[in-house]
């Protein structure tokens, strides 16, 4: 799984930075952020969340095109809990070559405003990117400082714009997840760069 990582790294011009833990009081932050916020349908956040769907379309591609070396075959399945946990997910792509992602068509109340959510849609491709690049690529759980060290890695991929929902997507919603204990609900919306600077150990962040 090491040289897949690598290989799509290597296909966006990437460098890999070390892996850190999450800030808990800048985690905090972004949940209560989150919690507060309301789905906005303005040109930046339509405009972000494009982006985004469209980059992690073409890491997708990278990861599964049937054209590719070594592909992983992406399932998506209404099963609730297709892995016991990340470790069997991991194994499963490291070994098998297979990822069963649930959609979130099975779930009225998980489809995104903006990405689209029917069964093997871009909020699917999304998500199925996120666990093998970033939990199957890193060998990482699903405990809050794995899913920290997966936004930070998978940013790398991504250009400044979708990188402001993504820190939605990834960092945003776990936040929620690790300091509640529940899961948050999808909205379209951007965080303050300034919030998530803080969280990557930043003051201030440049503003698009």
């Amino acid at each position: 799984m090491s040289e897949l990582v690598e290989r799509t790294r290597n296909s966006v011009g990437l460098v890999e930075p070390a892996g850190r833990r999450v800030e808990e009081a800048a985690a905090r932050e972004v949940a209560a952020a989150y919690a507060a916020a309301r789905t906005r349908l303005d040109p930046l956040t339509r405009a972000a969340y494009a982006r985004l769907a469209t980059e992690s379309d073409r890491l997708f591609g990278l990861i599964a095109s049937a054209d590719r070396p070594d592909p992983v075959r992406v399932r998506y399945t209404t099963c609730a809990e297709p892995y016991r946990d990340a470790r069997e997910l991991i194994a499963s792509v490291t070994g098998g070559r297979l990822l069963e992602v649930t959609t979130v068509a099975a779930d009225p109340h998980r489809r995104h405003p903006l990405m689209d959510s029917t069964r093997g849609g871009a909020y699917d491709r999304f998500r199925a990117v996120h666990d093998i690049l970033g939990h199957a690529g890193l060998g990482l759980g699903f405990d809050r400082h794995g899913e920290f060290a997966t936004w930070l890695h998978q940013e790398r991929f991504h250009s400044p714009l979708a990188r402001r929902a993504l820190a939605t997507e990834l960092h945003g919603q776990h936040s929620v997840y690790w300091t509640t204990g529940h899961m948050a609900e999808p909205k379209a919306v951007l965080l303050d760069p300034d919030l998530v600077a803080r969280s990557h150990g930043f003051r201030h962040a440049c503003r698009l």
